[in-house]
């Protein structure tokens, strides 16, 4: 086709302008077909994320809390041998002055025989 001239403007070639329109067609289409394509990545991607995160989170924070617990058991069991460790420790004092009394009792003697 030839050229049409609208009024006094510039001549317009039809065809031309519809090879563009068919261009413009086939790249919007390539586009709608490439940003469905990335949305279905991301949304994998994003899928395996969320995934390796729950897996992080659920090793991680179990293993954590199990090493509190033993934590806890641990102290709580150092405080009960400490506090019966206090109490076996409080017939010392006893013994200790029963100790200087024979050892006083004893020297006594020993001053006696010589």
């Amino acid at each position: 086709m030839s050229p049409t001239p609208i009024g006094n403007s510039v001549p317009i070639d039809v065809s031309l302008l519809e090879d563009i329109e068919q261009s413009a067609l086939q790249l919007s289409a390539q586009l709608d077909a490439l940003l469905s394509s990335l949305q279905s990545q991301l949304q994998r991607a994003a899928s395996s994320t969320l995934g390796s995160v729950k897996v992080y989170e659920s090793s991680l924070v179990g293993g954590v809390c199990r090493q509190v617990e033993a934590c806890v058991e641990q102290t709580t069991d150092l405080i009960s041998r400490c506090d019966e460790m206090d109490k076996d420790m409080a017939s010392i004092a006893d013994i200790a002055f029963q100790i200087k009394t024979i050892k006083q009792a004893v020297d006594i003697l020993g001053a006696a025989i010589k």
